[in-house]
């Protein structure tokens, strides 16, 4: 699918360029840089805008774009050999995405979908590797998600490995409240929509076990799970369940001969 052109400012216009460079800013990746860094940057972006379901970039494209989500949220998505859709992972606002080409891929590992009408500024491969060599903090950067992102795939792959459905689904649901978080009062509620087949696709399992696991924690208070929304209600249980199984067996199917784990 194609995208459309966000109807806005062309990026030569001042005003719009000072917005980017003010989005720039205030993200945390970027806060080491220099200002002239940052404004070579906000002068190479492209908005454009992604309705809900459209694909931003497909696997196996060239990769010709480093993406910043302005607004809305992104999912990654890799198919299997068999065909099935994985998640790899969330984009919320703030996140920058579809980097292969600056670390060398021809061609996208994986697809991004929009899951909401969202705002995706474009940097152009060719444009930004030009600004690592003049920005030696721009490589800094870059090197500083690649590593996070790199902690964080160690983390799935040791959890896929070693560790039962219940702590992969409780591990997935700690670490989107430590990046979307939103204190309540009655919890912690996460702060990006997930869906029971999101929390499925990330946790390397079933549907069925993994509504079958949060309709359990549901039952019994710890966590508050509505539609595409899910709020730690007793966040020390949940890291229980994450650290080692509790005793007490929720049934949540993880010795279901269909589940994958």
């Amino acid at each position: 699918m194609g995208v459309a052109v966000v109807p806005q400012p062309s990026v030569r216009d001042h005003q719009a360029r000072r917005e980017y460079l003010a989005f720039l800013e205030a993200l945390p990746i970027f806060q080491s840089l220099p200002p002239e860094a940052l404004q070579a940057i906000a002068t190479r972006i492209h908005p454009r805008r992604a309705m809900r379901g459209q694909a931003i970039f497909l696997e196996g494209d060239p990769a010709s774009s480093l993406c910043i989500l302005a607004r809305g949220r992104v999912k990654l998505v890799h198919e299997t050999d068999s065909g099935r859709e994985v998640i790899i992972r969330l984009i919320r606002p703030g996140d920058i995405f579809g980097g292969a080409g600056i670390w060398g891929e021809t061609r996208y590992p994986a697809s991004a979908f929009a899951q909401e009408d969202s705002i995706v500024l474009h940097v152009p491969v060719a444009e930004f590797t030009s600004l690592v060599g003049t920005y030696p903090d721009v490589a800094f950067a870059i090197m500083r998600i690649l590593a996070a992102r790199l902690r964080d795939a160690e983390a799935r792959i040791r959890e896929l490995q070693t560790e039962q459905v219940e702590q992969r689904i409780a591990n997935v649901l700690l670490r989107l409240a430590g990046k979307t978080g939103v204190k309540t009062e009655n919890g912690i509620r996460i702060g990006t929509p997930l869906t029971r087949q999101d929390l499925a696709e990330l946790s390397g399992t079933t549907l069925s076990t993994a509504s079958r696991t949060l309709s359990a924690w549901h039952q019994r208070g710890i966590i508050g799970a509505g539609r595409e929304q899910v709020t730690i209600l007793q966040p020390h249980a949940l890291v229980d369940i994450a650290n080692h199984l509790t005793p007490e067996r929720s049934r949540s199917g993880e010795d279901d001969p269909d589940d994958e784990s």
